[in-house]
């Protein structure tokens, strides 16, 4: 046994294992493979972890290939050179890196993620489980949005402070950059209440969806508890009317959130429709109804013609993803120019016309982002693709890399990309005088002159950092984030007062364990 227990080769089986990712380890070692299995809202997992790649690729292309976000052959104002015409800029296409819309779709699966459960027990007249599924998506929530992110500020304040992070100069001492970093965590990351107030925290700016995350979520749980007891469309209404409400206040996250509550309910009203027509369906098998197809879709009559109700469905659904993707491509600047955006640009209403110059945008990112998560669920070809193995990998790993990238991009895309070559500027001995720049990197290797070299060294950038942003964000998600979610589940078994739970009161039944298993 101790011989066992200090074998050199199984401390570097371990090792081995922790550090490749774990597809891969999947792969080598039989016994590391876990068990998966579909549920039913497991293509929203698919999609919010495509939506994550989506939003590193954003990110990655701002950073080091600017000129590429801008509309198809749209210049700057009085600089038509500036206009590029790279075939990743088209309609369309552009939204491999349009970031922006994919945080309003976060948003609205989370809500309906963390509706799912309580809304199940509401329609299962199980008011019981509803309330205990809210009191521990809500004791749980801090631990599960908060903790990864205060390990990677962590993290990243020590590599800052040991002068290892490019661009960033440390503190004059450990005490300083450590109240520092407190200041970022308890002001601007962990205090929700005032998110829209400053959305640019320090040590990673792409952590500012988190406050907006969490004050979001907390609604979202006090309005399904308010309108827990209430009938069906009394609550279906209440849903609608506050979605509009959060809309004519210029409120797009709290449409977002609520969005997904109204889908949510939609869903299980859907299931349960489902499984009523299966159950009819096995008493009736023999019966003949001249008004239903053989799939249980009832037709109508057009001019001679049959035309299904469900074909129009999947019509009307392929419309609304197609439509989010071309909004999806809304440019950060010169919406007004761009064909096809200027129209909605023109149509926005008040008050997101006049907020800001990003407001805009955000309204129909919303819009499309509701229309989308439902179309996904309504289109068999796209729900299986969001339900395959890739996307449920994407997945899983979705919160680590929406944290990782950004750092990742930081300590390594200086030293990956270079510079092409710059002459040297003024004559030496004269003031302002600047040496040349040797080219290196992807960029001095690719060149920067044209759209086209400009385009290859976007994907070979690609292919070198995106390895690298899977790999820390696949470590990241086993060694930190998975133990933050086991440790908010055991803490809130330790702090149950279990006299106050429904199976340990007279005449009360047990639970099941794990209510919400909230995104």
């Amino acid at each position: 046994m101790l011989r066992h227990q200090i074998n050199p080769l199984s401390w570097a089986d371990t090792f081995l294992r922790a550090l490749i990712p774990s597809f891969i380890a999947d792969a080598i070692f039989s016994d590391h493979r876990k068990p998966t299995r579909l549920h039913p809202t497991s293509y929203l997992d698919g999609l919010r972890g495509i939506a994550s790649v989506i939003v590193f690729f954003c990110h990655y292309t701002e950073d080091n290939y600017n000129s590429l976000t801008r509309s198809y052959n749209i210049a700057d104002n009085d600089h038509p050179e500036t206009a590029t015409t790279g075939w990743i800029q088209l309609p369309f296409l552009r939204i491999i890196f349009s970031g922006r819309p994919m945080v309003h779709i976060f948003f609205v699966i989370s809500g309906f993620v963390l509706s799912y459960k309580p809304i199940k027990a509401i329609h299962a007249r199980d008011l019981d489980k509803c309330y205990t599924a809210l009191s521990s998506s809500t004791f749980r929530r801090a631990f599960r949005l908060f903790g990864p992110c205060v390990a990677s500020t962590f993290m990243i304040m020590c590599l800052q402070q040991m002068d290892l992070y490019p661009f960033r100069n440390p503190r004059a001492t450990w005490t300083e950059q450590l109240m520092t970093w407190k200041r970022v965590v308890f002001t601007q990351i962990t205090w929700p209440w005032a998110w829209d107030k400053d959305m640019m925290p320090g040590y990673d700016i792409h952590l500012w969806t988190i406050p907006i995350e969490f004050a979001h979520s907390m609604l979202l749980f006090m309005v399904i508890l308010m309108l827990a007891r209430t009938k069906l469309r009394i609550r279906q209404m209440a849903v609608l009317g506050l979605m509009g409400y959060c809309l004519s206040c210029g409120k797009w996250a709290g449409f977002e959130f609520l969005a997904g509550l109204f889908l949510a309910e939609v869903h299980v009203l859907k299931s349960a429709r489902e499984q009523q027509s299966k159950e009819w369906e096995s008493v009736a098998q023999e019966e003949d109804d001249d008004d239903l197809n053989k799939y249980g879709h009832r037709e109508v009559r057009q001019g001679g013609g049959l035309v299904s109700l469900s074909t129009l469905k999947t019509v009307f659904c392929i419309s609304l993803v197609i439509l989010g993707l071309f909004v999806g491509g809304w440019p950060n600047h010169y919406a007004d120019k761009t064909p096809g955006i200027r129209w909605f640009f023109a149509k926005t209403p008040m008050p997101f016309a006049k907020m800001d110059h990003l407001a805009p945008q955000k309204f129909w990112f919303g819009l499309c982002a509701v229309g989308t998560v439902w179309a996904v669920g309504e289109l068999p070809l796209l729900k299986r693709f969001f339900e395959g193995s890739l996307a449920q990998y994407c997945g899983r790993i979705s919160y680590a890399i929406y944290i990782c990238h950004g750092p990742v991009l930081g300590l390594f895309q200086t030293y990956v990309f270079g510079s092409p070559f710059v002459p040297a500027q003024g004559e030496p001995g004269q003031d302002g005088y600047k040496v040349a720049v040797e080219a290196h990197g992807i960029k001095g290797m690719m060149g920067m002159e044209n759209t086209t070299q400009k385009t290859m060294g976007w994907f070979l950038g690609l292919c070198v950092l995106g390895p690298v942003v899977v790999w820390a964000a696949d470590v990241f998600m086993r060694a930190i984030d998975e133990p933050i979610v086991r440790i908010a589940r055991k803490m809130e078994n330790v702090c149950l007062d279990r006299e106050a739970q429904p199976d340990q009161r007279p005449g009360g039944r047990r639970l099941e364990p794990g209510y919400s298993q909230a995104a």
